[in-house]
């Protein structure tokens, strides 16, 4: 019996000896996006980081109280590997970057060196597929310093958390890095990184304006080059696409209406002949929910459908502009249409290959006042 007992405590204290390399949470420096520009043959990385305390204590009431501090790291290197390297070299904590959330590309590093920044994701077992991917033309750590309404750290700005925005207020589409990398090897159409700068004076903290990060426009990218940058006025027509938009507000007759626009449906019919040319059609809902001299269903149902085509052509004339089918309406010919024409004449895309833009409208409901 004694050495069945000394044998089961030999195995505890085995078992309890295996957990000794474990790293403790307060020791380590958690990652949690992660910025790449590039300049005069340097890459240039920065890191943003934040104690695990200010995270956790968001349970409580006590995260309100005070900003939470946000460590940024810079370093510089003729590799990403490199500048990672040297800044893990200088760091007091160990850097720990399997909570990255978010990937940062400047204008340079999309234009000049988007290759080596697939490869090194795809090579760093640490990085996943799931972080969501911007660009950015500004400072990448003023961007990294963006402040959150009511002292909440960066991880419940759209830099980290855009859900909310794309729920309630959508816009454009903003996607995680594994739809961007399935979609940067096609040979038609094109993929929209979404850009972020810094923005001041519409919200104030103790009167002092606040610096909010913010949806600027996006870079175009196709068949694995970039193509340009457009701002968010121009890329209107993106979101009747988008199989994620479910509220859109609008507001019509210099803002006297405005109403809400739900789940919105966007098709894209082929139409044959020598070329592809296109039909787009959009069927969607509406709700009015201010309505100030009490303008008529019909004619506000006729405004909203113009107002769409509208968006939708604006979006294809910066297209045109840029030499970049912004709508991704080549790429429907692409997958079910390409024994017909070749890749060529797909990518062939213009403007005037759109014959007719189709919009229906039912409007459900007015908003009711309360009593």
């Amino acid at each position: 019996m004694q050495k069945k007992l000394f044998l089961y405590v030999g195995c505890l204290l085995l078992a309890l000896a295996g957990c000794s390399g474990v790293k403790e949470i307060q020791y380590e420096t958690y990652i949690t996006a992660l910025g790449l520009d590039y300049s005069r043959g340097e890459y240039i990385l920065y890191t943003q980081a934040m104690n695990f305390s200010n995270t956790s204590k968001q349970e409580g009431g006590s995260g309100l109280e005070k900003s939470t501090t946000i460590l940024i790291g810079r370093s510089k290197g003729k590799s990403i590997q490199a500048a990672l390297s040297s800044l893990e070299q200088n760091a007091t904590m160990p850097l720990y970057y399997g909570h990255v959330n978010t990937i940062l590309l400047s204008k340079n590093v999309l234009e000049q060196k988007l290759p080596s920044v697939i490869d090194f994701i795809g090579q760093n077992p640490y990085l996943r597929y799931n972080c969501w991917l911007y660009g950015t033309n500004a400072d990448i750590k003023e961007v990294f310093s963006g402040e959150g309404f009511f002292n909440l750290p960066s991880l419940f700005s759209i830099l980290h958390r855009p859900e909310p925005l794309i729920k309630n207020n959508f816009f454009m589409p903003i996607e995680k890095y594994n739809r961007f990398i399935s979609k940067y090897n096609e040979p038609a159409g094109s993929y929209i990184i979404p850009s972020l700068e810094i923005k001041k004076g519409k919200f104030l903290k103790n009167k002092k304006p606040m610096d909010i990060v913010t949806l600027t426009g996006g870079y175009a990218i196709s068949q694995q080059k970039y193509k340009g940058w457009a701002n968010k006025q121009d890329l209107v027509g993106l979101k009747w696409f988008s199989k994620d938009a479910i509220n859109i507000p609008l507001s019509l007759f210099k803002e006297r209406v405005s109403v809400i626009i739900e789940n919105p449906k966007g098709s894209i019919n082929v139409l044959n002949g020598r070329n592809p040319s296109y039909q787009l059609n959009v069927k969607t809902h509406a709700v009015i929910v201010h309505n100030e001299e009490n303008i008529s269903v019909n004619k506000i149902k006729k405004e909203l459908a113009q107002q769409i085509k509208n968006q939708i052509v604006k979006t294809l004339n910066k297209g045109d502009e840029m030499k970049v089918d912004l709508l991704n309406i080549s790429e429907k010919p692409y997958r079910y249409h390409n024994k017909t024409w070749d890749e060529n004449t797909i990518n062939h895309f213009k403007k005037e290959l759109v014959k007719d833009i189709n919009v229906k409208i039912l409007i459900d409901e007015t908003i009711n006042y309360k009593r």
